[in-house]
């Protein structure tokens, strides 16, 4: 892939477009008629994207986590079901100052946890960990880590899933390897019913008393693979759009106003009580109202547009084969990339990797597998 593969392509013969008999430049040939105007459309389209949403947040250059530490908000609970429906449902005689307390002890139960869980890292965090892991020697080829929404690595032969699917994973060619790392930190805070000592002045009011905990958990994921044992490529990139938009044809609302003046044109006649005045005015109303109804119930109509919706998705993968020197079997590994990853980076990430890898920039030494 040469490093101009960025620009666009240059399409030779391509038809030259007529210019608009409206210009100078060229007069109308043919009798084809002006297209009819577009009715002006209020509403902006709805638009959705259904590759959007990720499954974790970018908490860090590698440090991805599944879900929002909600700690510092009013319901430090809302990630786990059953504990915000618990938090939620408290009803008691000092509620707002009881909901004060169980917050505050939330949040002090996880600074013992967080504090506790540092101690046993010494400190170190995901991105220094692995920041440790280059070889003397060894240089970053790709300037910018490929950001990948998940990766899975199945077995080439018998096409099984190996391991568990990872997310939020970063991949990065240097001089030497391949890297593939990740760092998950997340937090769940839960509350749960719980019995409490009682004393005889004081005594714990039924079901009203609880447990917070809280636990932090921290995931580093670090695998190389050497530059030599890769074995192929393959690159998918799709990408659709779809747009859609309803157009009616309705009755015209002028019925039902011609309806209402008939009936009541027909309650003037009823009520009219030997008036020959009121009874004429009606007649004529009820005839002109449920007439005219009619013919504009049957006979009319309006046209009416809706705001139109459009769908993107789209499916950007890239597939290495690699030799797997933990298991010793060859296997396929398959990244699928982020929405918000740039697609010209990621296929010039691509062609750095097919240029330090040998088996990948070979022209004469192909790798055969028995």
């Amino acid at each position: 892939m040469s490093d101009n593969s960025s620009q666009p392509p240059q399409v030779p013969n391509q038809p030259q477009i007529a210019p608009h008999p409206s210009s100078p430049q060229g007069q109308r040939t043919n009798n084809i008629p002006a297209p009819l105007p577009l009715p002006p459309i209020q509403s902006q389209p709805a638009h959705v994207n259904r590759t959007a949403s990720e499954k974790f947040l970018n908490t860090g250059s590698i440090t991805t986590s599944t879900m929002a530490d909600p700690i510092n908000t009013n319901n430090p609970f809302s990630n786990d079901f059953k504990s915000s429906r618990l938090y939620q449902s408290i009803s008691t005689p000092n509620e707002q100052n009881f909901r004060k307390a169980i917050v505050h002890r939330a949040r002090h139960v996880n600074s013992i946890a967080i504090k506790n869980h540092t101690q046993q890292t010494s400190g170190e965090s995901g991105e220094t960990l692995i920041s440790r892991m280059l070889i003397k020697g060894e240089s970053i080829a790709s300037s910018t880590p490929l950001r990948c929404r998940s990766i899975k690595s199945t077995d080439s032969r018998s096409m099984t899933e190996i391991g568990e699917e990872r997310i939020g994973v970063r991949a990065v060619v240097t001089s030497r390897r391949l890297l593939l790392v990740d760092a998950n930190k997340n937090s769940i805070h839960k509350i749960r019913h719980a019995s409490s000592p009682s004393t005889f002045f004081s005594p714990p009011r039924p079901k009203e008393s609880f447990s917070v905990d809280t636990t932090v958990s921290d995931d580093v994921w670090f695998k190389p693979i050497p530059l030599n044992c890769i074995t192929g490529i393959e690159i998918l990139s799709s990408h659709g759009s779809d747009a859609s938009a309803l157009v009616s044809n309705n009755r015209h609302p002028g019925w039902f106003v011609l309806l209402l003046a008939g009936i009541l044109g027909f309650l003037s006649v009823i009520a009219s009580e030997g008036d020959e005045n009121l009874t004429l005015f009606g007649f004529i109303l009820a005839v002109i109202g449920f007439t005219g109804s009619t013919i504009c119930y049957s006979m009319l109509a309006r046209s009416k547009v809706y705001a139109p919706r459009s769908v993107v998705y789209k499916q950007r993968k890239i597939t290495l084969g690699i030799y797997d020197t933990i298991s010793n079997r060859p296997l396929v590994i398959v990244l699928e990339l982020e929405d918000s990853q740039n697609l010209t980076m990621a296929y010039d990430w691509c062609r750095i990797l097919q240029q330090y890898a040998p088996q990948l920039s070979s022209e004469t030494q192909p790798l055969l597998l028995l």
